[in-house]
């Protein structure tokens, strides 16, 4: 949504930040395209990658391409460079990165280091230990965590995506290091699963919060047929995790939708100061994309993704004219109503808006939410449920007058996101929309992310069996450069 390259094809950045600069090391296939003309398909050249590419930002917000770096060595025989993560240690860079080879096995992770993140050493290769993890299996991207943040020479935690043993049936590892430039492997962290099927996930690293250790990791199957992020939560770096149950689903996709793309691995990223923020990207037709960063959340012994304040800087000029309050009031079962904002909005460049929803339920499936214009007169809707018995659902589908709604994402129980809006209380809401991809956020926390078929630039607001109040609302063309 708010960076690709300017040419080449991206996939799975990894986000860091030294000395007042955050960098994104990324996949990138110089030749590739990232846009694809099928209405229906994402873009994937960025999985072809032939090296990485770290783009640069002075504020976390505003992107441009820096270099590329790294070229695997066997690129040429069929090699492909995967995803990469970069830790400042000491005195050096330290980075990260695995292999698809030829024959389609992962089983290579490469370390370099560098001064000045332009010029890297390769250090040594990793293969994966035969005592605690299948040879030919996974050993990819390794997150680095300082063992103790105010003491450099306790060393680093590291934690690799790994295929365990078959007696282990979970998928990630875990190695340490002193200085970072040498690595000793470990048996993986424990994980005890409880009545939460055993998963193997994808690792986008593992975070100190507070007196908690928390691993974030994507997979597909769970809880969605799409891709979605997952919690594991321990007392130890050395496990036991568990699944945080009750917010197990950190964020995603309830469906493939089709064969449209979907926002995958998350990542862990520290910020200025140490500030724990998560980086995502997406893969729709429009391109492969960065989203915005969001802040890490902890509260109440749950991970949570948040609106990062310094995302304020998206916001440009103020949009003219728009409706400031309104009114919908959709009273009877099975009443609906969309009110189109007053404009068509220039999706090139983004739009954000702002405001504040009361609503007050008047049926058994009351929502309110936001439309968007699709082709062939079609609607996308994202419905949050107005919760009046302590549970509600967030629905996200189409809309006709012939069929009515069809849900196609579901957000509820054991979400970390927003599932819906409290009955007769007044939320703040932010809706980001640029191409075909949506974002909405209630009360400074994530809802969803979306990807839908824009048709013009319309946006409506909308009210099923309900009466919703729109205030203060507020439009600006996203800032991007």
């Amino acid at each position: 949504m708010i960076y690709k390259p300017l040419s080449g094809a991206m996939w799975d950045p990894s986000v860091f930040y030294d000395d007042g600069v955050y960098y994104a090391i990324m996949m990138y296939n110089p030749n590739g395209s990232n846009t694809n003309p099928s209405l229906f398909t994402p873009c994937p050249d960025g999985l072809a990658a032939s090296c990485g590419l770290i783009a640069v930002s002075d504020d976390g917000i505003h992107w441009r391409d820096g270099w590329t770096v790294t070229q695997e060595p066997f690129f040429a025989d069929g090699g492909r460079y995967f995803k990469a993560f970069i830790a400042k240690i000491g005195d050096r860079f330290i980075m990260d990165h695995g292999v698809q080879q030829a024959n389609g096995r992962q089983d290579i992770l490469r370390f370099y280091e560098s001064k000045n993140l332009h010029d890297w050493s390769p250090l040594f290769n990793s293969n994966p230990d035969p005592r605690w993890y299948e040879p030919s299996g996974r050993w990819d991207h390794m997150y680095m965590l300082p063992k103790n943040e105010n003491d450099a020479s306790a060393g680093y935690w590291g934690y690799p995506v790994a295929t365990t043993k078959p007696v282990l049936p979970r998928a990630m590892g875990m190695m340490e290091s002193v200085d970072g430039r040498d690595w000793t492997i470990l048996p993986p962290p424990e994980v005890q699963w409880d009545d939460v099927p055993a998963l193997d996930l994808e690792i986008g690293g593992c975070e100190r919060m507070g007196d908690k250790y928390v691993i974030i990791g994507g997979q597909l199957h769970y809880l969605s047929t799409g891709y979605s992020m997952y919690t594991l939560i321990s007392d130890n770096p050395c496990g036991p995790f568990r699944p945080d149950t009750e917010a197990f689903r950190l964020c995603g996709t309830s469906t493939t939708a089709g064969g449209w793309g979907v926002s995958f691995l998350a990542a862990w990223c520290r910020g200025k100061n140490g500030e724990k923020l998560i980086s995502n990207y997406i893969s729709v037709p429009s391109g492969t994309w960065m989203l915005p960063l969001r802040k890490a959340v902890f509260e109440d012994g749950h991970l949570r993704l948040g609106w990062w304040q310094e995302n304020e800087k998206l916001k440009g000029m103020i949009i003219e004219p728009i409706i400031k309050d309104l009114t919908i009031g959709a009273e009877i079962e099975k009443s609906h109503i969309i009110e189109w904002l007053p404009c068509e909005f220039d999706l090139c460049k983004g739009v954000i808006i702002e405001g504040t929803i009361c609503a007050h339920s008047n049926g058994i499936k009351s929502a309110a939410g936001f439309a968007f214009s699709e082709n062939n007169e079609g609607v996308m809707e994202i419905r949050l449920g107005i919760n009046v018995a302590d549970e509600c659902e967030t629905h996200i589908g189409r809309w006709n007058v012939v069929t009515g709604f069809s849900s196609e994402d579901v957000t509820g129980k054991g979400c970390a996101t927003v599932m819906g809006i409290t009955n007769d209380a007044t939320h703040h809401f932010r809706l980001l929309v640029r191409h075909d991809v949506f974002e909405l956020y209630i009360d400074n926390m994530l809802v969803q992310t979306y990807v839908y078929r824009p048709h013009g630039g319309r946006i409506g607001l909308v009210a099923c069996e309900a009466n919703v109040v729109f205030n203060k609302i507020i439009a600006y063309a996203m800032s991007l450069q």
